[in-house]
């Protein structure tokens, strides 16, 4: 079982990539208007980084599964 096309997709609905976008922005307006601008920037750092690191680990994850496809010979 690939584990990196399991719990990714290859291809993703722009409607899924929209509602994501939505409930990100909606969260940043609600820590803006419940704290300060500052801490919405730290909060929109936060979530960036989650991000580049989830693509990253996904990425790695792929180039495993892709290792061991050639080191193992197992398709």
């Amino acid at each position: 079982m690939d584990s990196a096309s399991t719990a990714n997709p290859s291809h993703r609905s722009w409607i899924v990539i929209a509602a994501k976008a939505i409930v990100v922005l909606q969260s940043l307006g609600i820590v803006f208007m419940l704290t300060s601008a500052w801490v919405t920037a730290v909060v929109a750092v936060g979530f960036i980084v989650v991000f580049v690191a989830i693509r990253a680990l996904s990425r790695a994850s792929r180039k495993v599964d892709q290792i061991f496809d050639e080191e193992l010979g197992r398709k």
